[in-house]
């Protein structure tokens, strides 16, 4: 490149002599200052003093606001030398930029369009070499490493330990899936809804464990319903009546009949409520009507308060 330019700092040279600020007059204004405190020292505003708290509350504002206002004065004329500097200094910098950006652009430009150009290339790579690992290639995303200004041998090695590791995740996946299944089958229940919930980081064990959860779950409300159900009939002349729907309820004529009965005899009745578990509770139904005693439901079971 001709006719070129070198800066140095020797160019750049600065004249800069530091200055001093002080209170000339220092210690007599602050033998001043701590008079006018220790005058007021104390003060405390009432209703007959009021007046005077105000006016030694305004003379104190106003030795305060003397005091900041030369302050201001002299940081702006100590200001004013770098503000100027730092003026000079930005119309060089500005020169500089507005060369620069022009360059800039078009260097982004190329990048890109190399970039660009690298993309094309892996995704041709990437058709080629997924199969081979039994992926589909339009599965597989386009890592930016992968469009790094690398060698084709180490980009080849890069994507083949991307292939193994995602084959490896989509095999423990399709793995878990079908184990998933046939779990369901095993406990008989549809597995569609379990398998939606899957994804490649899902813990197999953990839906195997809400599967079995959930029919438990499904598996006491059946039991439950059915010893309400019972709990909700009663034993009149032998037949079974529901409570709700006064029909007679069908039961089992495997029972032997004994045409030579001897004599019943006498009975008795007695009332009480019991307070427990429900599966106690339906055993407790169980063995009373095991017996063949007649009995009624008062009342369905109903939950305890604490």
């Amino acid at each position: 490149m001709s006719n070129e330019v070198e800066l140095t700092q020797n160019d750049f040279t600065v004249t800069f002599q530091p200055s001093q600020i002080s209170i000339n007059n220092f210690d007599e204004l602050k033998t001043k200052i701590n008079g006018y405190a220790k005058k007021y020292d104390g003060l405390v505003a009432t209703d007959g003093s009021l007046k005077g708290a105000k006016s030694a509350r305004a003379e104190l504002n106003k030795l305060i606001k003397t005091i900041n206002d030369k302050r201001i004065a002299v940081k702006r004329d100590y200001d004013e030398p770098y503000n100027n500097f730092k003026r000079d200094v930005d119309e060089l910098q500005a020169t500089l930029k507005s060369t620069i950006e022009p360059i800039e652009a078009s260097i982004k430009t190329i990048e890109t369009k190399q970039r660009d150009e690298r993309t094309l290339k892996v995704r041709e790579l990437i058709n080629r070499m997924a199969p081979e690992y039994g992926l589909d290639p339009k599965d597989i995303s386009i890592e930016d490493k992968w469009t790094n200004k690398i060698s084709n041998m180490q980009l080849t090695k890069m994507l083949k330990e991307g292939f193994t590791a995602k084959k490896h995740i989509q095999d423990t996946f399709n793995a878990n899936k079908k184990l998933v299944k046939e779990h369901c089958k095993l406990v008989d229940t549809d597995p569609a809804g379990w398998i939606s919930q899957m994804n490649e980081d899902t813990d197999v064990s953990q839906i195997i464990s809400s599967i079995d959860k959930s029919i438990d779950d499904e598996k006491k409300r059946r039991e439950y319903d059915e010893a309400i159900k019972k709990m909700a009939q009663k034993h009149v002349d032998d037949k079974t009546i529901d409570e709700e729907t006064g029909e007679i309820v069908e039961e089992d004529d495997d029972q032997p009949i004994d045409d030579d009965e001897p004599d019943k005899p006498d009975s008795y009745s007695m009332t009480f409520e019991v307070t427990g578990d429900l599966p106690v509770l339906k055993e407790l139904y169980q063995f009373i009507d095991s017996k063949n005693l007649k009995f009624s439901v008062i009342k369905d079971p109903s939950k305890v308060s604490d």
